[in-house]
């Protein structure tokens, strides 16, 4: 079980996020590349929101892989030109997380881009 921590004695999160996430003894740690909104087929959606939700589907079927998923979530990164979002979350589950806003990523077609560390017990 993933134990999160915000301290009473810093600031609250400014966001949906945990300042920390503690990974239990003898747990299976994953950790993914940058997931950017390609298509299976190589295509790229238009759109800020297309391209999250095809992040979040890559992201969802790695973990499925490992046999994990989202409430697994230790960490995100994520790297965005646009400021907003992180819906595939479910209430309560609110691991740590950065998201920094960058003029343009490595192929000026992408908008967003996301990295994901999970742990599970076993």
């Amino acid at each position: 079980m993933l134990k999160t921590n915000n301290p009473a004695s810093i600031a609250p999160p400014a966001a949906m996020y945990s300042h920390s996430v503690e990974i239990p003894p003898n747990a299976r740690m994953l950790y993914t590349a940058g997931q950017v909104g390609t298509r299976p087929d190589g295509s790229i959606p238009e759109g800020f929101e297309a391209q999250h939700d095809q992040i979040w589907q890559n992201t969802l079927a790695i973990l499925a892989e490992s046999g994990m998923g989202p409430e697994d979530i230790v960490r995100l990164n994520v790297y965005s030109t646009d400021p907003d979002g992180q819906k595939y979350l479910k209430p309560g589950h609110t691991p740590a997380s950065t998201w920094v806003v960058v003029s343009q990523l490595a192929n000026p077609a992408w908008v967003v881009e996301m990295e994901t560390v999970a742990a599970k017990a076993v």
